[in-house]
């Protein structure tokens, strides 16, 4: 007995199918290819790349950065200027700089701090592929090359860029420590941490979260020594990297009697910049507020991406099971000590913690595809793709300012003096004479 279909059968079968084409042909349409999302990095990075043809002009900059690596090229060697605080600053990242500066100029260090904010970047990308796939880490790449932070300071004297460089890689190699826990990820991971700590004051406050991880993942390799000698040269190499930062704090506390003398200064203008004379009073104020610090985020002037404060939400109920994952509790405590970090340290400012933003919006993805396996995962990168378009769109209107006078149709005089608003005035008429 042959098969016998039903016309009615025959139809809705074919009604099945081509609803099935159509909606595969949808899908296709939505689908973002890895050479799509590389195009559009390379574009970001591309517009990026048009500021460090200007004139500077960021505030602090024109104000210290620049006259301290000039005053070093001039003397030869790392000097005290009373008039800059700031030349006890830890200048491990802006000797950097001045290497740019010395064959360049300003135009060099703007070179300098692009290299530094496309090795964040790459270093980003490193990062989220402990979590996440190719797509998915390419997506947050081009999320954090909007940042507003990072658009600007890849192009501006900035060091907040290369201390977030130096404190991804840090946590990328201590990440790595806990799959191959070796002399040479040990050694990678702590060099970085202390060229944080001798780029930035504020790195200190890091350091009891990384040591907790560092010492945690290192017990293997000490133990392994067999003797007391094999286990000095252990701890002295793991040691020796803290001679870059402690040529820092030693040179201002022999020339002031503070090793931290310029953060020491920064406290003291806590009214003038964190609206509030008492420090107590201001710590105080602060964690009453801290519930709102979301909504804060969302509205900050150097914007992040509004992404970060909505995908706390899944975060907020998967805590539990991200504690007891030895590899995403990494990124999750430290994001946690970098949001503290940027929402008590005066002034209020996404630049005092940029690395801490970049390893929570890779920890929010990597939560959404390990414990939310229903959401779709190229719903992701449509998310970030747009999160990251939205960014984009100031940059345009800087490229149009930009081009104006790369296009001969400002002077440098005329370029500078639109940034003029009350406070940067003087700073650039004092570094270019005018």
């Amino acid at each position: 007995m042959g098969l016998y279909y039903k016309p009615e059968f025959l139809n809705s079968l074919k009604q099945i199918i081509k609803v099935s084409i159509l909606s595969d042909r949808i899908r296709l349409m939505f689908e973002i290819k890895n050479h799509h999302l590389i195009n559009f990095l390379i574009l970001i990075w591309l517009s990026h790349f048009i500021q460090v043809l200007v004139p500077e002009t960021g505030f602090d900059a024109v104000w210290y950065h620049l006259p301290v690596v000039d005053s070093i090229l001039k003397n030869g060697s790392i000097i005290f200027t009373p008039d800059l605080y700031q030349s006890l600053n830890p200048l491990f990242s802006d000797l950097f700089f001045l290497i740019g500066y010395y064959f360049l100029g300003e135009t060099g260090t703007k070179l300098i701090a692009y290299f530094f904010a496309t090795g964040l970047i790459f270093a980003t990308y490193k990062l989220s592929r402990f979590f996440l796939d190719k797509k998915h880490s390419i997506g947050i790449a081009i999320l954090v090359s909007t940042f507003q932070v990072v658009s600007w300071q890849s192009a501006s004297f900035y060091v907040d860029v290369a201390k977030a460089f130096w404190e991804i890689f840090a946590i990328y190699f201590l990440i790595k420590i806990i799959d191959s826990n070796t002399m040479s990820n040990n050694l990678k991971s702590i060099f970085a941490i202390c060229a944080s700590l001798a780029t930035k004051l504020f790195s200190i406050f890091l350091l009891p979260t990384y040591l907790y991880f560092l010492l945690k993942s290192s017990k293997k390799l000490f133990f392994k020594s067999k003797n007391f000698f094999s286990r000095l040269i252990l701890v002295s190499a793991l040691l020796f990297p803290l001679v870059i930062p402690a040529y820092f704090y030693l040179n201002s506390y022999f020339i002031t009697g503070n090793p931290f003398y310029s953060f020491s200064i920064h406290l003291n203008k806590l009214s003038e910049i964190g609206g509030q004379e008492n420090a107590i009073r201001y710590i105080l104020d602060r964690t009453l507020l801290l519930p709102f610090s979301p909504f804060k985020l969302i509205i900050s002037r150097d914007y992040i991406s509004p992404l970060i404060s909505i995908l706390l939400i899944p975060v907020f109920f998967k805590i539990k099971q991200i504690l007891k994952d030895k590899k995403i509790s990494v990124l999750f405590i430290f994001s946690a000590t970098q949001w503290m970090l940027w929402w008590y340290l005066p002034p209020l400012s996404t630049r005092y913690a940029i690395s801490g933003f970049i390893t929570l919006i890779i920890l929010e993805v990597a939560v959404l595809g390990k414990y939310y396996p229903k959401i779709n995962k190229e719903k992701i990168i449509l998310v970030l793709a747009l999160f990251a378009c939205i960014n984009f769109v100031p940059r345009i209107f800087v490229n149009v300012r930009s081009l104006k006078y790369l296009l001969g149709n400002q002077s440098q005089q005329q370029y500078i003096e639109q940034f003029y608003d009350g406070s940067i005035d003087q700073k650039l008429k004092d570094w270019y004479g005018y």
